[in-house]
């Protein structure tokens, strides 16, 4: 029985939608009943601790559970010490029926009236004593007045705020005003998406916002590359989680919002918002598994579904129809309004949909088809959006799919939607390392970062059109995959037949399989397929010899993650070159 993680649960997630303490606990099948003691402990040291009773729930995963106790949100470091405590108080109860010895595991002193441990160590005044200093009363206030006027709220350790963007307000969490002093009347909502799924996010959300640019609004952005405000750059990183979200939401400028909304934050904490106008998975498939309890695609679909709880109140979701996973994993919804979209208006679900009235965006005769209350409309043709490659990039016609439902849903005119599609281009300014093509003399480049199987196959099925005479290929991935996650890339590679592959580390994503890991497992996978490849130490190497290696009519396909910004430097360096 072991103790894996503990975490605050801030927004709506994968147990429900409030926030909590969650554990996440390992134990064998014979171990089974530490579960029901722990239901049993916490609700007796909840009592005593005097926090109020908001639910209790166990969710079994591959291996173990996940506990989490509801709780106020200004005590939830105070409660994940308290569920700890009733943890090891079960793990008490377990070792002691069996006859074997208490681990150093149990830590703490039980309350008065619960059987103590021999092994445990007195520490309930410390657990107590947070919980008092964690108390804002005044934060609480705050949290219900904005529910009962059905206005957004948001909080972190440091600041409070109430609406969105240009009907927001932010103040610091030990110096909030009272809920009868605020005109309620100002705050409200602004437009807004969140967007998730394995791949595409990141896309969808750059069109998305050079689309409202196009319509004159002043948006906000989120993705995993920065937080963006109008063409303000307001920091880079990883913002897909709450986080970004709250820093975006509370900026007075924002007048429609978009938010990538990743997988590692909605298990880690949950969805960074409470409601949204519009949802969008764009697909799911195998990525990341065995992190945070996903050991499948159908736990993957279940966690990018905590979105659709977030348009229950005439927002829209919109889903991808050509996803098996997908529409499987939708069969039990009921009672949300969904776009489907799909790369063919014949396709099944989008054919019954749109019979019983639904809405759908979908190609029909070579042009993004809309069909909303009006019936159809016909968005853009295809071959005249520069992402789609006239087409032959059937991953980005989808992200186009899904841009123009969501746009559209928002309320965005239709005039600002064509002009966007068909005016945006992927670049490394406007969409860095996503389907960035150069012409350098006479070879063409694609520089992505294809990430997983799924990426992989929609970029060499892209490429595989593009007419070259030898594709020559950069593979590296983060260390945090499985090992079967990284053979899959590499057999990916060996079935479209690549003539030359190039391996490496991604630097400063080494991770658990540390410095030459990856490289020595997509070599050793794709030297069983009969395919020899050249390993060298980082991204950068790896593309400088694709350079040296490419010929006339070849394409170079760039995978490249950590060192993007000096591939992009050595692409346009060797341009010049060849261009004289």
């Amino acid at each position: 029985m072991e103790l894996l993680d503990s975490r605050r649960l801030t927004g709506p997630n994968l147990v429900w939608d409030s926030p909590g303490a969650l554990l996440d606990v390992a134990f064998s099948e014979e171990h089974r009943q530490v579960v029901a003691y722990w239901t049993s402990e916490i609700r007796l040291l909840l009592a005593a601790a005097g926090l109020p009773a908001m639910g209790i729930a166990t969710k079994s995963r591959k291996h173990g559970a996940w506990l989490v106790a509801g709780g106020p949100i200004d005590q939830l470091y105070g409660l994940i010490d308290v569920s700890e405590m009733a943890w090891n108080l079960a793990v008490a109860k377990v070792l002691d029926e069996l006859g074997l010895v208490h681990s150093d595991i149990i830590r703490f002193q039980p309350l008065e009236g619960i059987e103590p441990s021999p092994d445990s160590s007195p520490d309930w005044d410390e657990i107590a004593n947070r919980l008092t200093t964690e108390a804002n009363p005044a934060l609480i206030a705050l949290q219900q007045a904005a529910l009962e006027h059905r206005v957004s709220f948001f909080w972190d350790d440091d600041f409070a705020s109430v609406g969105m963007g240009e009907t927001s307000k932010t103040w610091p969490i030990r110096a909030l005003p009272s809920p009868t002093d605020i005109d309620w009347a100002f705050f409200g909502d602004v437009p807004l998406a969140v967007v998730t799924g394995t791949n595409g996010k990141s896309t969808n959300i750059r069109l998305l916002s050079y689309i409202a640019d196009c319509a004159g609004f002043t948006n906000g952005s989120t993705s995993t590359d920065w937080i963006r405000v109008g063409q303000d750059v307001l920091d880079t990183g990883d913002y897909s989680g709450p986080g970004g979200a709250r820093t975006v939401l509370r900026d007075p400028r924002v007048e429609i919002a978009f938010l990538e909304t990743a997988r590692g934050g909605l298990l880690r904490r949950g969805a960074g918002v409470e409601r949204a106008r519009v949802a969008l998975i764009t697909n799911v498939a195998e990525d990341h598994m065995g992190q945070y309890g996903i050991h499948s695609v159908e736990d993957l679909v279940e966690a990018k579904m905590i979105v659709a709880r977030l348009v229950r109140d005439g927002g829209v979701l919109v889903l991808n129809a050509d996803d098996p996973a997908l529409v499987k994993g939708t069969a039990s919804l009921s009672g949300q309004e969904i776009c489907w979209f799909s790369l063919d208006y014949l396709n099944e679900k989008v054919v019954s949909h749109v019979r019983d009235g639904g809405r759908a965006c979908a190609v029909k005769e070579g042009a993004v088809t809309y069909w909303g209350s009006d019936g159809p409309i016909q968005v853009a043709a295809v071959d005249h959006i520069p992402i789609t490659l006239e087409g032959k990039a059937a991953y980005n016609v989808s992200n186009c799919l899904s841009a123009a439902a969501v746009a559209l849903e928002l309320g965005i005119p239709l005039a600002a939607v064509q002009k966007g599609l068909t005016h945006f281009e992927s670049t490394p300014d406007s969409n860095p390392g996503r389907s960035n093509y150069f012409q350098v003399g006479d070879i063409q480049v694609l520089l992505d970062y294809a990430h997983n199987v799924h990426g992989l196959t929609a970029i060499l099925s892209t490429t595989a059109l593009l007419g070259a005479k030898r594709r020559i290929l950069t593979l590296s991935t983060a260390g945090d995959r499985t090992e079967n996650e990284i053979r899959q890339l590499a057999a990916e590679a060996a079935r479209f037949g690549v003539e030359e592959i190039i391996v490496s580390d991604c630097i400063g994503y080494e991770r658990e399989l540390g410095t030459g890991g990856v490289p020595r497992i997509l070599q050793d996978e794709l030297h069983k397929h009969g395919i020899q490849s050249t390993a060298t130490h980082t991204e950068l190497d790896a593309t400088k010899i694709a350079f040296e290696r490419a010929r006339p009519g070849d394409i170079l396909i760039l995978l490249v993650k950590a060192e993007r910004s000096a591939c992009v430097d050595i692409i346009r360096k060797e341009a010049a070159l060849r261009s004289k």
